[in-house]
């Protein structure tokens, strides 16, 4: 399977259509919401809506994701809040295996493995006039393909607004632009540039916050919807959910079970005095389990 999953992400970035490595989950938070919640605050809102950090706390946080095919990501995070901002670094990485290497003859190599790595640092701030949070991130993505290895320079961008009165948030952000420093080959390679507006609510007689993202990638005519919701508990207990209309392409109509939870998140998080702990779970239905856990601390 692994070489199967290896062989789509090599074809896939020979005809120039991806990076996937800028669009996959490298903590629980984001597994949980299925990639929704661009108005939620967690140390990896520059992935979506880098105006969302501006309410973090002094935070350091490290997590983990297993994909199927053994492929892992992990991450760490640092926030920092200033007076009138908040800076957040972070450094993610991806690794998807060790392979087995074949010549064009199909006589055996050496061994190689593939890695995605993304060093990010990002800001956000608040006007002190409007209801308005503002954020902006940059960083240098590299990812390695056997003996090949491409360079990038990523840059996102977003703004929230937060109404009180309605007991919601409207965001919009560009995310994953940039530019390409270093190709794999001559051929074409293009960023996952896309467009995303956020929106999300409290209701009024629950402890329930619901978020839905349209998530519009430019080099795309359709767009994405996805779907979350963060209900709080008592005792500092959270539950996150998430799907979206991915959920009817995963769907097969040969297993009632595994149809239901296609494309499906699920979490939990609990902050414990100073520390902060997560883990999530999401389903391709047919296709197997993303898993994730996430430790923090304040200080």
């Amino acid at each position: 399977m692994k070489s199967v999953l290896f062989s789509i992400l090599l074809s896939a970035l020979s005809a120039g259509v991806t990076f996937p490595g800028l669009e996959n989950w490298y903590h629980p938070h984001r597994i949980s919401l299925t990639g929704a919640g661009g108005t939620v605050s967690n140390v990896t809102s520059d992935i979506i809506n880098p105006a969302a950090l501006w309410t973090l706390p002094r935070l350091f946080e490290v997590s983990f994701v297993s994909y199927p095919a053994d492929i892992t990501a992990q991450s760490i995070h640092l926030s920092l809040p200033g007076k009138q901002s908040v800076t957040v670094y972070g450094l993610r990485q991806i690794n998807y295996g060790l392979f087995d290497g074949r010549d064009e003859l199909n006589q055996e190599t050496e061994n190689y493995s593939a890695t995605d790595t993304w060093l990010n640092w990002a800001v956000a701030g608040h006007s002190s006039r409007w209801p308005l949070s503002w954020g902006m991130c940059a960083g240098f993505f590299i990812s390695s393909l056997d003996d090949k290895q491409a360079v990038l320079f990523t840059f996102s961008s977003g703004i929230i607004i937060n109404s009180k009165k309605l007991k919601s948030k409207l965001g919009i952000s560009l995310i994953n632009a940039g530019s390409v420093l270093k190709k794999y080959s001559e051929s074409e390679e293009e960023l996952p540039t896309a467009l995303v507006l956020s929106l999300s609510k409290k209701l009024a007689y629950l402890p329930l916050s619901l978020s839905v993202d349209i998530y519009n990638r430019l080099s795309k005519e359709t767009a994405e919807i996805r779907l979350g919701g963060v209900f709080k508990l008592p005792y500092q207990l959270q539950l996150k959910f998430g799907t979206s209309i991915n959920r009817l392409k995963q769907s097969k109509h040969d297993n009632l079970a595994k149809d239901f939870f296609a494309d499906t998140g699920f979490g939990i998080g609990w902050d414990y005095d100073i520390y902060h702990f997560e883990t999530g779970m999401y389903s391709y239905g047919p296709g197997g389990f993303i898993s994730g856990l996430a430790v923090g601390i304040n200080f």
